[in-house]
């Protein structure tokens, strides 16, 4: 066995084997983004904001004009090898997925971006209690000064929403719907703040029935709520489903989502990054120098 092969083979393992955490203290899915990764770190069960060291040594300072609270829809500068895209992916395990397996299809494919990988497992947007999402994003995107930012939630919301002054709103309401939709806006303010282009990904299908009627709805609100800050919305749901948007877990002969019915396989995520990095290229001719093989051979 080559040593990639033996590199991916526990991922693989671990994908198959998918599991629930449904703990009382938790954020309330299964997600278990950490896992994938071959030496996970401990998960703070109440974590608290990051506070992230400012670090420019390594690369320079970007002059980017006030967004007035519009999300710009392309990159503002110049991209260069020794001056990549600066790519953030954000959200719950799924996200950490699409972070992990983008890390490596921009290094296989030798493309100028660098990937801050920031999903972070069992959150969401519902319960700022276990984990702020708007609070923590603000100081990441002050410090990792991304020009892109890859946005995935849902896959952990189908729950009451937590106010921060105490109190809840209960799921599936109109008051929650109201509520989801100004969460996903302090992350769309956070990013037009910063000057960042934002890709929010709407949820592929869950084969729970229960999680799934709220990925549906997640579609939806994040859809509107992306399309009427700037943002550019990309919907798993129309290349990672059946026909009519249901869950499979085989797409074009190929096995995309894993056993636990709401994470991908390997496949399924690379098939995933693909879109975004060819909705990035599309949307910025010419940033990725030479072009990819995708568009290239559209020219």
């Amino acid at each position: 066995m080559s040593k990639f092969s033996k590199a991916l083979l526990p991922l693989v393992l671990v994908l198959s084997a998918a599991a629930c955490s449904t703990g009382a203290d938790r954020a309330g899915a299964q997600d278990l983004g950490l896992e994938i990764v071959s030496a996970p770190a401990p998960r703070a069960e109440t974590p608290p904001p990051e506070k992230e060291a400012v670090n420019v040594s390594n690369r320079q300072e970007h002059f980017r004009p006030p967004s007035g609270g519009a999300i710009p829809t392309k990159v503002s500068r110049n991209v260069t090898p020794d001056d990549p895209l600066r790519v953030m992916v954000i959200g719950d395990s799924l996200a950490d997925g699409f972070g992990i397996f983008m890390k490596q299809m921009v290094a296989s494919r030798g493309l100028p971006v660098t990937v801050t990988n920031r999903g972070k497992t069992s959150t969401g947007l519902a319960r700022t209690d276990f984990y702020n999402w708007p609070a923590n994003f603000a100081p990441m995107a002050a410090s990792g000064d991304p020009d892109v930012v890859v946005v995935h939630f849902g896959a952990n919301d189908n729950q009451p929403i937590r106010l921060p002054g105490g109190g809840s709103v209960p799921y599936d309401t109109p008051e929650w719907d109201a509520a989801y939709r100004a969460e996903a806006r302090k992350i769309l303010d956070v990013a037009a703040a910063n000057g960042a282009v934002v890709y929010w990904l709407g949820p592929a299908p869950d084969r729970d029935s229960h999680r799934n009627a709220l990925l549906t709805k997640a579609n939806r609100l994040f859809r509107a709520e992306a399309q009427a800050a700037g943002a550019h919305f990309i919907s798993l749901p129309a290349f990672a489903a059946g026909p009519n948007g249901e869950f499979v877990r085989v797409a074009g002969g190929t096995t995309i989502r894993a056993g636990d019915g709401s994470h991908f396989t390997v496949a399924g995520y690379n098939m995933v990054v693909d879109r975004i990095l060819t909705a990035i290229e599309r949307d910025n001719p010419g940033i990725f120098m030479p072009p990819s093989v995708e568009v290239a051979g559209l020219q």
